[in-house]
C-alpha cells in the first residue's frame, strides 16, 4: 500500500512537473507571438491607409441621395455585379467626359454596353439628377 502511494505522489510530481514545462513554452511562444503581432501592428501604423470608400449609403453627396431615392440599387450594388453592373466597375470604365451619355442613357435606358440584359429606362428622371447621379458614381473608382 505504500509502495502504491509513493508510486501515486511520483507519477503526480512527473505530470505536474511536465504541465507546467509545456506551460512555460506556451507562455514562451505567447510573448513571443504578442511581440510579432505589435511589430505588425506598428508596421501597419506607419504605412498610409487608403482613402476611405465612398459609398452610397454614407454620403451626403446629391447624387448619392439621389440614388438611394430611386431604384438603381434594385439592378446595382457598389462592389459587385447584380443584374447590371456594379457601381465601381462603371466608374472605372468610364471618365467624366462621359457623364452625358450615361445621363442620357439613364434616362433612356440602353443595351449591349454590358451585356444582353438591357437597362430599364427613367424618363421621369430630370437630366441634371441623372448627371449628379453619375458624377457620384464615377468617385466609386
Amino acid at each position: 500500500m505504500l509502495k502504491n502511494s509513493f508510486f501515486l505522489i511520483a507519477l503526480s510530481i512527473a505530470i505536474f512537473s511536465c504541465g507546467s514545462n509545456s506551460n512555460q513554452t506556451r507562455n514562451h511562444a505567447d510573448s513571443t507571438n504578442a511581440v510579432n503581432f505589435n511589430e505588425d501592428v506598428k508596421k501597419a501604423d506607419s504605412v498610409e491607409s487608403p482613402a476611405p470608400a465612398v459609398s452610397i449609403a454614407t454620403s451626403s453627396d446629391k447624387g448619392a441621395q439621389l440614388i438611394v431615392q430611386s431604384d438603381c440599387r434594385n439592378c446595382h450594388k457598389e462592389q459587385e455585379k447584380l443584374i447590371g453592373p456594379a457601381f465601381n466597375a462603371i466608374a472605372k470604365k468610364y471618365t467624366l467626359k462621359n457623364i452625358d451619355s450615361l445621363a442620357n442613357k439613364i434616362i433612356k435606358g440602353g443595351a449591349g454596353s454590358w451585356g444582353d440584359i438591357p437597362m430599364t429606362p427613367h424618363p421621369s428622371l430630370q437630366k441634371n439628377d441623372a448627371k449628379e447621379m453619375v458624377a457620384f458614381i464615377l468617385k466609386m473608382k
